[in-house]
């Protein structure tokens, strides 16, 4: 059996969550599918379908990873690839970015031997807030109008302790997440 799956780390700082619950709330309009926000994360691995037996070597290879406890702050709001063609809706990192490319590296590093690919572009660390399919003009100025005037909100700042493999089942409703494995820093 085939599991689609990902590695993140969460934002779940109640003082994080709570300014950008109110973001996705003006974001709930026609062509726009904000993430709900227990499910915020940030993404440092897309693994795609892989079977049961490499989940394993996954765990095996992932768990020996080593990095402290280090913060994020989360700031300011974009999009990809430019605000003419909106398809992800995002919230940048300002601090601790460095961090989150340092560990993506690391997972990198671990999972090539693996199979996993290396990514092309860069690891650009941002959290996504929506994703776009189709937008009809004045939704289109209206999205554009909030990304704009969200250039440099500040979120607030997120520990980082940990990052997680998780399980992602596709639903009509949206994304079902199930934890595989949790990676805790080391003190």
């Amino acid at each position: 059996m085939m599991v689609r799956s990902f590695i993140c780390v969460e934002i779940n700082d109640s003082e994080v969550v709570k300014p950008i619950e109110e973001l996705l709330v003006k974001l709930r309009f026609n062509g726009v599918r904000p993430v709900k926000s227990f499910q915020l994360h940030l993404t440092l691995k897309f693994l795609g379908e892989v079977s049961e037996s490499q989940i394993g070597s996954i765990k095996q290879v992932i768990q020996l990873i080593e990095f402290s406890p280090f913060e994020i702050s989360l700031t300011g709001m974009g999009c990809f690839p430019n605000l003419n063609y909106i398809r992800v809706v995002w919230i940048g990192i300002r601090e601790g970015s460095n961090n989150l490319k340092q560990l993506a590296s690391m997972i990198e590093e671990k999972l090539n031997p693996l199979g996993f690919p290396r990514e092309k572009r860069g690891f650009s660390p941002h959290l996504t807030l929506a994703r776009i399919k189709k937008l009809r003009n004045p939704d289109k100025r209206k999205l554009t109008a909030i990304i704009q005037s969200s250039k440099e909100i500040s979120f607030g700042d997120q520990l980082i302790e940990e990052f997680i493999l998780k399980k992602s089942t596709l639903t009509p409703k949206g994304p079902i997440y199930e934890d595989l494995l949790v990676v805790p820093a080391k003190e």
